[in-house]
């Protein structure tokens, strides 16, 4: 005789929930520029299969998931979607629904309704010419001496492949007629791989027209991009605007516009592979060209314009300036890089494939291997660097050593970096000195450090409930709730907990703990667990048949930021208020 496949209801159904979104129903898109993570916890069975559906107020910017074989994975499901949604429904309410399919029946779920705030501008990178002071950054655009001029966008926020993009220049002519030039514009100028891959699109274009520009007026640049990857510019984000003043007199103070090596323009400070680089600029007579204090040789302009190759750089950083050789006027503003072999190998031997990290091979142990063509009195370290906004304790340097006579060189590491960095991105480096020279540093080796498995991450218990029954006759003075140890655990990680429960008059919650004050203690490690107690007068008001839901949470990074929590398994109890 066939099971009948049990009914739900849209109460049987709570809200998804997204992961990324802000208590109050606000999603930032700051905080989805990578993912955009939804998790569905509701009591599944085996066959069920789930659609998940997201609609703009408007109709706009609406999706459908394909069918997802839910009953087949734990609780609490959890996946992602592309973050393209969000750029469709910027400034507008998106409600999250998803639908069971039981059999031959649909069942949709209650809804979740955010509001998709629009993009700061300060998430938005501003368009800049390279000629002007500061590599671009600066407030002055000197423009005499200018043959070319170089515009440059760098990538931004939820961008993608695909995405059109304009830029116009407004200023005033000499004779104070009214300047508008359009340099970039759709269908030619779209988000490609090259811009993908380099993080940048720059472009030459001839001076003459800024030269024709009023000495000491206002050069604007605007800048749009077509998020949705429509041509239509009226459908375009809009980006903060930048300011330029015209400096149309001769040069004082000579600059360094260019620094290049033989795969082409090394940016301040950047890394190049070789030891010989040229550099260029602009200046008004006979230069001295310094490498830090150090003068390297001397150019001569040709209209303004002069070149000089740097052979032979050491390993390491170099700031290079130039000055009027008679000691006239000011210095340039420096220009940076650092020359880096290419031969220097680093890897971590708890990441066999050199781009992940499972937390779950690093628990006893954490190793830096280094292979390079070292002398036994090279002295050498290690760098580990965590991602921006990670506390100073999740970033170490190791204390010099010498390299020895074994290959390769093994430097054990802290495995207290670990937590830190869970769920994010870690940078390795290493460097070794000879002698009195310069340390010379490797490539970044960049491990994505992934979430600890769920299965790891097991929920608090209250000891008096049996099984997932919880007889509030049992609590007499309060329950005592449980909590284990986890993988990583460490002193001073911040705790969030939370209970959600029912009582005759609606949802009756508790914030037990946050992470702005509350946080791991020694003698939770030392015992291997922590029993706090939990009011009594919160689980008394609980209605009988009603469910108790306790969601724990950890900030591994001892940081209190709710983006970087790793969420634990829920406990879930039935409880009983009979008399």
């Amino acid at each position: 005789m066939d099971t009948p496949t049990p009914a739900l209801n849209s109460n049987d159904l709570p809200p998804l929930q997204i992961m990324e979104s802000f208590p109050g129903g606000l999603l930032n898109p700051h905080a989805v520029r990578h993912n955009i993570t939804l998790r569905i916890d509701y009591e599944w069975a085996r066959e069920d299969v789930v659609t998940i559906h997201c609609a703009e107020t408007s109709g706009f910017g609406s999706y459908t998931s394909p069918p997802i074989p839910i009953g087949g994975f734990a609780r609490p499901f959890q996946t992602h979607i592309d973050t393209r949604l969000v750029t469709f429904n910027l400034g507008h309410t998106v409600v999250f629904t998803y639908t069971v399919y039981r059999g031959t029946a649909e069942f949709v779920s209650q809804a979740l309704a955010l509001y998709v705030a629009p993009i700061n501008l300060f998430d938005l990178p501003r368009p800049f010419i390279r000629q002007a002071d500061n590599d671009g950054q600066g407030i002055e655009l000197p423009v005499s001496d200018l043959d070319e001029f170089t515009l440059r966008i760098n990538a931004w926020l939820l961008g993608a492949r695909e995405q059109y993009f304009w830029l116009t220049a407004n200023g005033t002519n000499a004779d104070d007629t009214d300047f508008e030039a359009s340099y970039w514009r759709a269908p030619v100028n779209v988000v490609d791989e090259d811009f993908q891959c380099y993080g940048f699109f720059e472009q030459n274009f001839p001076a003459a027209p800024l030269q024709a520009l009023k000495n000491g007026s206002v050069l604007t640049l605007k800048f749009m991009a077509g998020l949705q990857g429509s041509d239509e510019p009226s459908l375009a984000q809009a980006f903060a605007h930048r300011n330029y003043i015209i400096r149309t007199g001769s040069a004082v103070t000579p600059r360094i516009l260019s620094v290049r090596d033989r795969d082409g323009e090394v940016a301040d400070g950047a890394n190049t592979r070789y030891a010989n680089v040229t550099l260029s600029g602009s200046a008004s007579g006979e230069l001295t060209v310094l490498d830090g204090t150090t003068p390297i040789g001397t150019a001569s302009p040709v209209d303004g314009n002069w070149t000089h190759g740097a052979p032979g750089l050491n390993p390491g950083p170099h700031a290079f300036t130039v000055r009027l050789a008679d000691g006239s006027g000011s210095p340039s503003s420096p220009r940076r890089i650092n020359v880096v072999l290419s031969d220097l190998s680093l890897r971590i031997v708890e990441a066999p494939d050199d781009t992940r990290l499972d937390p779950l091979n690093a628990l006893t142990s954490l190793t830096a291997e280094l292979v390079y063509d070292h002398l036994p009195t090279d002295m050498v370290s290690v760098t580990v660097t965590a991602a921006d906004g990670t506390p100073p304790a999740g970033s170490h340097t190791t204390t010099p050593v010498a390299a020895g006579n074994t290959r390769p060189i093994r430097i054990t590491l802290p495995v207290s970096l670990v937590a830190f960095s869970v769920g994010k991105t870690m940078e390795v480096t290493f460097s070794y000195t000879r002698g009195g020279a310069a340390p010379v540093p490797s490539l970044p080796l960049r491990l994505n450090v992934l979430p600890i498995a769920l299965e790891r991450l097991v929920a608090p218990v209250i000891t008096q409930a049996n099984g997932d029954i919880l007889d509030l006759k049992d609590i007499q003075s309060g329950a005592n709730l449980e909590f284990g140890v986890w993988p990583l655990i460490a002193v001073s990680q911040r705790l969030s907990c939370d209970f959600a429960g029912e009582s005759d008059t609606g949802p009756h919650n508790l914030r037990m703990w946050t992470a702005t004050v509350n946080m791991v203690h020694r003698a939770w490690i030392t015992n291997g667990r922590f029993g706090p107690n939990v009011s009594v007068d919160y689980l008394r008001l609980l209605k009988h048949g009603s469910k108790l839901v306790i969601r724990f949470r950890v900030n591994l990074d001892q940081a209190t930021d709710p983006n970087t929590q790793t969420v634990f398994q829920t406990r879930e109890y039935t409880i009983n208020a009979t008399p």
